[in-house]
């Protein structure tokens, strides 16, 4: 009986994987197998200067590849800043193939920054998004196909942005959360007059 209930659990631990990972100090590998459909992506994420915390040099090389008739060929390298080498896995263009995010950053309140990389498992690429790593603690609205925030300031406030192709477009549009200067809570009318703004352009 015991046995059986260990041999459960382990089934339902492997389930729940999104990858299998192995990690030595400097250098982080992921086997995409159980993200993607098509088998044999991996990503390696190799920090060759442990010492710098400045977000402003490059740190590690990103590397997404694939096995190829027992061959690996690397797809995309990117060279980049990574504090705590972070991987998650997310649909951030509605495609329902879920795309790479890289932790960037991290500020003094802990929000956190991402490089973000478009998975494209039909053509075999990635699609880097340039400029994603400027907005703080994004998070992908798949309702109206935008990316959000909630940052921790001072004021705590949301921005808005959208994808175009390999780029941010910035709607320009922020919010402040908390008490404002009347002494009034406006933060969910403001969000969704924001959203119908955004709906409208």
């Amino acid at each position: 009986m015991i046995l059986r209930q260990i041999l459960i659990i382990a089934i339902v631990l492997i389930s729940l994987m999104d990858s299998v990972k192995a990690q030595t100090d400097d250098n982080l590998v992921i086997n995409c197998d159980s993200i993607f459909k098509i088998n044999g992506y991996q990503i390696n994420l190799t920090r060759f200067d442990t010492q710098s915390d400045n977000e402003s040099e490059f740190n590690s090389i990103f590397i997404f590849s694939r096995l190829i008739n027992n061959k690996t060929v690397d797809i995309f390298k990117d060279s980049i800043f990574t504090r705590v080498q972070e991987v998650k896995f997310e649909d951030y263009n509605n495609d329902q193939i879920k795309d790479i995010l890289i932790q960037n950053y991290s500020d003094v309140r802990s929000n956190l920054t991402y490089y973000l990389y478009l998975v494209d498992t039909t053509n075999d690429k990635l699609i880097k998004v340039k400029g994603f790593e400027e907005i703080k603690n994004p998070k992908f609205n798949p309702d109206y196909n935008i990316v959000e925030n909630y940052v921790m300031s001072g004021r705590n406030w949301t921005s808005f942005y959208k994808i175009d192709s390999d780029k941010i477009i910035d709607f320009d549009i922020t919010i402040f959360d908390g008490e404002d200067d009347d002494g009034n809570f406006t933060y969910d009318e403001n969000y969704k007059k924001a959203i119908n703004l955004i709906k409208d352009k």
